[in-house]
C-alpha cells in the first residue's frame, strides 16, 4: 500500500507505497496493462541504472547488486527492479510509511513482510542499500523465475494475492471482502486512491526513469 500523494508529489518525487499483508501467491501473468508500456531493446545494465537514478549512483556497488539480484531472480530487466524501488521508497532504504510503519526499499511491513524475511522494521531501516537488498532478494524469492513482466513485479511486491488476476483485479474489493469497511476505507485513504492492480500499475510506470518492459515482451500483450 502507499502513502497518500499530496498536490506537491511530482514524478521526480515517486509517493512511497508499502508492501501489503495479502500474500497468497496467484500464478504468475504475462498481461501487460496500465500505461503505454516503453520497450527497452536489451536488460537495463549497472551503467544505466547509475545513469537514471542520482540515489543508486551515490553508493558505490549498488548498481552491480540490483543487477545481481535481478538475475538471481530471473528478473528479466534489472531496471524494472530500480523502478520498482524507486516507486515504493524512492531509494530510500530507511523510508517508513507513517500510517503502517512499513520500512525499506520495498517497504517491508512489520507482521507480513519483515516477518517473512526474519527481521523487524527496526533492524531494516537501519540497513544500508546494499545490505537491505539481500532482503529485497529473499522476501522476492517465493516468486522466482515467475517475474515476467513488470507487473508481475509490481504485485509481488505490493499485493501478491492479486499477481495472475489482470488489471481490473480489485484490492479495495479484496479489503471489503476479507477485513471489512473501515480497513477498506483506510487501505483507500492510504493509498493514492489505487483500487485496482491496474491502477497501481499505472501510478509505477508513470514515474519510472528506466523502460518498463523489453522489446521481447511484445509477444506476451
Amino acid at each position: 500500500m502507499s502513502q497518500k500523494p499530496t498536490a506537491k508529489s511530482t514524478d521526480s518525487q515517486a509517493p512511497i507505497v508499502t508492501t501489503c499483508d495479502a500474500t497468497a501467491y496467484d500464478g504468475s501473468s504475462n498481461y501487460i496493462g496500465g500505461v503505454d508500456p516503453v520497450y527497452a531493446a536489451t536488460p537495463a545494465t549497472a551503467e544505466q541504472l547509475n545513469a537514471a537514478y542520482s540515489q543508486i549512483r551515490a553508493v558505490k556497488g549498488w548498481a552491480e547488486k540490483i543487477v545481481e539480484v535481478a538475475n538471481f531472480l530471473k528478473i528479466p530487466d534489472p531496471g524494472w527492479l530500480a523502478n520498482a524501488m524507486w516507486f515504493e521508497s524512492t531509494l530510500d532504504p530507511s523510508a517508513t510509511n507513517k500510517s503502517y510503519q512499513c520500512t525499506g526499499l520495498i517497504q517491508f511491513c512489520p507482521g507480513s513482510g519483515a516477518k517473512r524475511v526474519g527481521k523487524t522494521v527496526d533492524q531494516l531501516r537501519v540497513m544500508g542499500a546494499i545490505e537491505q537488498m539481500d532482503y529485497v532478494q529473499l522476501y522476492l524469492s517465493d516468486y522466482k523465475g515467475r517475474m515476467n513482466t513488470s507487473a508481475d513485479l509490481y504485485m509481488s511486491i505490493f499485493f501478491p494475492v492479486s499477481v495472475g488476476k489482470g488489471p481490473l483485479y480489485s484490492i479495495y474489493n479484496w479489503y471489503l471482502s476479507n477485513r471489512g469497511a473501515a480497513k477498506a476505507a483506510s487501505y483507500l485513504k492510504a493509498n493514492m486512491g489505487i483500487k485496482t492492480t491496474g491502477d497501481y500499475q499505472s501510478f509505477a510506470d508513470k514515474r519510472a526513469k528506466l523502460p518498463t518492459h523489453l522489446a521481447t515482451s511484445k509477444t506476451q500483450v
